[in-house]
């Protein structure tokens, strides 16, 4: 069995736009055959030291020190629809382990 991978999806109340991306991701891993776990917080509930995921997708900002413990995508495209394929690459690519390209 494939390695469980763990996502976290941080927003400002973690329940309405962060459910939106949760239903939008765990749909893209499954068509990529990607075994993943995805939760949801509200950036209030995070701190760096707390952080047991692979990425974060965020639709808020982040304090800079998240960036150093874990990957941080921007997941706004996600709720917009522009630029939402190269953000959801952007996290297959990490998912898997691949360099970033920018």
């Amino acid at each position: 069995m494939a390695e469980q991978k763990r996502i976290y999806i941080v927003c400002a109340t973690g329940i309405a736009t962060s459910t939106m991306l949760r239903v939008k991701i765990e749909d893209f891993l499954r068509r990529k055959g990607i075994n993943a776990t995805v939760n949801q917080y509200r950036v209030t509930e995070l701190t760096p030291s707390r952080v047991d995921a692979d990425v974060i997708v965020a639709t808020t900002g982040m304090p800079a020190e998240f960036a150093r413990v874990v990957p941080v995508i921007n997941g706004v495209p996600l709720i917009t629809g522009q630029g939402e394929d190269k953000v959801l690459q952007e996290l297959l690519d990490i998912l898997r382990g691949k360099e970033l390209t920018k």
